[in-house]
C-alpha cells in the first residue's frame, strides 16, 4: 500500500514554529530589535510605517493586528506584475530614492526564513515520533512525504534515521544537488532504500545559483540564513557565485518556473497518482493554493486504479469547532464527500499513524 503524507503548517506548529499569521509579530518582537538599523530592517520598518501605518519600533507589537503575510506579499506581487508603484516604493530600480519592490519582496522572504529558522532550534519530537511509529509497522518505506513547509524538521528527522549497520535508508528530495559531484561534501546521491520528501514550496536548506543554475544543499542547517548573516558562505559549490533562496511565498501569484521546483512538482504529482491514501496533516486547504488544488484534481480524475482515499488530520486543542467545520466543507466541496475528515491533531496522528491508516480502509470509517 502506497501512502502520501502531506505536511502543512499545522505539522510545523506542533513543534512550536510560528504559523503564517504570527510571522510578522514574531520577527518584529524578537529578531528586529537585535539589529534594528541593518539595511534590511530599515527598509522593512519604512515599508510598514508608510504603507500599513505600523511603527514596529515604537508601537506595542502585542497589540498590533498585522496584515497577513499573504496580503503583504500579494500587493507587492501585483504591483510588480502591473509595473505600478507605491509612494517611495517603486518597481523602477533606477530610482535610487525609492525602495525597490523586488528588494522588499526578497527581504520579506528572508524575514520568513529568519522567523522560522529562529524557532526551528526546538525539538522535532512529533516528526520523530511519526517516523518511528511508521517504521515499527513496516510502513515507512511505502510512505512519500510532500511538504509545503520551508523548515527542515522532517528533513532532519529522515536524515538521522540513516545507520550504516542497522538502517541504510536515505533521504531523497527528488532533485540533483551540486553536493553530489563534490568529494568534500558529506551529502551523497541517495541509493538503495530511500524515503522520498518532495518540498513543493522550497526549503530553508536549498541555495540556488542563478548563474550556473545549480542547487546546493546545506544539510541539517537552514542555509538561507547565510545570505543574511555572511553572504560569502552562501556561494555556489560549482561556480562560487552568490546564491538565492528557493522559497515560494503563500500568495496567489506563485512563481513555479524554477527548474528544480518543476521537477519536485512533477514527482509529487506522480507519487500522489500512485498513492492508495493521502493524509493531509496540518493543512487547511487555503484558497491561495490553487496550484495544489489543480494538481490534486488532475490526480483525482486521471487514476487508472481504485479511487483515491483522502484523510484530513488538522485539529488542535485551541481550534474552534466552527473553524473545523468550515475547513471540512472546503475540503469536501472541492474533493468530494468521501473525504475522511477526522478530529485528530498532528500530535495524535504521530502517536499512532497505523490507527488512522487502518481507519481509512474501513467501510464506514467515520462511524468508528
Amino acid at each position: 500500500m502506497n501512502i502520501c503524507i502531506f505536511l502543512g503548517a499545522g505539522a510545523s506548529a506542533a513543534e512550536n514554529l510560528p504559523i503564517q499569521n504570527e510571522l510578522f509579530s514574531s520577527y518584529f518582537k524578537w529578531i528586529l530589535p537585535k539589529h534594528p538599523n541593518s539595511p534590511m530592517n530599515r527598509k522593512l520598518r519604512d515599508f510598514f510605517k508608510e504603507v500599513f501605518y505600523i511603527d514596529v519600533l515604537n508601537d506595542n507589537i502585542d497589540e498590533i493586528d498585522f496584515p497577513t503575510f499573504e496580503e503583504v506579499l500579494g500587493i507587492l506581487d501585483m504591483a510588480d506584475q502591473r509595473r505600478e508603484s507605491f509612494k517611495n516604493f517603486s518597481t523602477d530600480k533606477y530610482n535610487i530614492n525609492n525602495g525597490s519592490i523586488s528588494l522588499l519582496r526578497q527581504y520579506l522572504i528572508l524575514l520568513t526564513a529568519n522567523s522560522i529558522n529562529n524557532a526551528s532550534k526546538e525539538s522535532n519530537k512529533y516528526h520523530q515520533l511519526l517516523l518511528n511509529n511508521l517504521r515499527k509497522k513496516n510502513q515507512l518505506l511505502n510512505t512519500t512525504f510532500i511538504s509545503v513547509n520551508y523548515d527542515i524538521h522532517i528533513d532532519n528527522t529522515i536524515s538521522k534515521l540513516y545507520d550504516k549497520k542497522k538502517m541504510r535508508v536515505m533521504l531523497d528530495y527528488g532533485i540533483d544537488f551540486a553536493n553530489f559531484d563534490h568529494k568534500s561534501s558529506s551529502w551523497q546521491r541517495p541509493v538503495g532504500d530511500t524515503i522520498k520528501l518532495y518540498k513543493i514550496h522550497g526549503s530553508l536548506n536549498w541555495l540556488y545559483c542563478p548563474v550556473c543554475s545549480s542547487i546546493t544543499l546545506t544539510p541539517y542547517e537552514g542555509g538561507v540564513m547565510r545570505i543574511l548573516n555572511n553572504q560569502n558562505e552562501a556561494k555556489c559549490l560549482n561556480c562560487k557565485e552568490y546564491t538565492v533562496p528557493i522559497i515560494v511565498p503563500p500568495t496567489y501569484f506563485k512563481n513555479m518556473s524554477n527548474l528544480y521546483l518543476s521537477t519536485v512538482w512533477n514527482k509529487a504529482e506522480t507519487a500522489l497518482r500512485d498513492a492508495d491514501l493521502i493524509i493531509f496533516c496540518g493543512y487547511s486547504f487555503p484558497e491561495a493554493d490553487i496550484h495544489i488544488k489543480y494538481m490534486l484534481k488532475r490526480v483525482q480524475t486521471s487514476r487508472n486504479n481504485k479511487p483515491l482515499k483522502i484523510m484530513v488530520v488538522n485539529n488542535h486543542k485551541n481550534k474552534l469547532l466552527s473553524a473545523l467545520k468550515k475547513e471540512e466543507k472546503r475540503y469536501k466541496r472541492f474533493l468530494g464527500n468521501d473525504v475522511i475528515f477526522t478530529n485528530a491533531s498532528f500530535q495524535e496522528f504521530a502517536e499512532n499513524p497505523s490507527k488512522y491508516i487502518s481507519l481509512a480502509f474501513l467501510k464506514n470509517p467515520l462511524d468508528k
